[in-house]
């Protein structure tokens, strides 16, 4: 049974440092991709990473060799939430704005709602899976 991870939420395993946990390392992904630290956003994308972008499915390499050709100006996170399906698994959502570029003359899409799903492992949380949806 899962349950929200929020200031009004009494769980032991949804404290505010696992909020706070998730939402930095979601943070890292952003500002990694804008800095083109990209050896450092490999360190948070699990191996087995899977990410829906619009009608694109990428893997952790793909995402590197794209943002290696993409850049990001600037981002915004609103409305983010974390929602707690087990101390190891943890859902966060929310909507971004974006501005960039990626290859060439190509805008990134300004406006999506996103989600990403952590997993832990050996202690560490690793992004497994993320989904963009354009938003008008």
């Amino acid at each position: 049974m899962a349950f929200s991870c929020n200031s009004k939420t009494k769980s032991s395993e949804c404290t505010e440092e696992y909020k706070k946990e998730i939402i930095d390392r979601e943070v890292k992904t952003w500002e990694y991709s804008k800095t083109k630290e990209l050896d450092k956003l490999k360190e948070i994308l699990a191996d087995d990473y899977v990410g829906y972008f619009g009608k694109k499915t990428m893997t952790q390499q793909d995402v590197i060799s794209s943002l290696e050709k993409a850049t990001v100006r600037s981002y915004e996170l609103i409305n983010v939430k974390v929602k707690a399906a087990t101390k190891d698994v943890a859902i966060m959502y929310y909507l971004a704005n974006q501005n960039g570029v990626k290859r060439r003359r190509h805008t990134l899409v300004p406006k999506v709602a996103a989600a990403a799903t952590y997993l832990k492992r050996n202690g560490v949380w690793y992004s497994v899976f993320y989904q963009e949806t354009v938003l008008d």
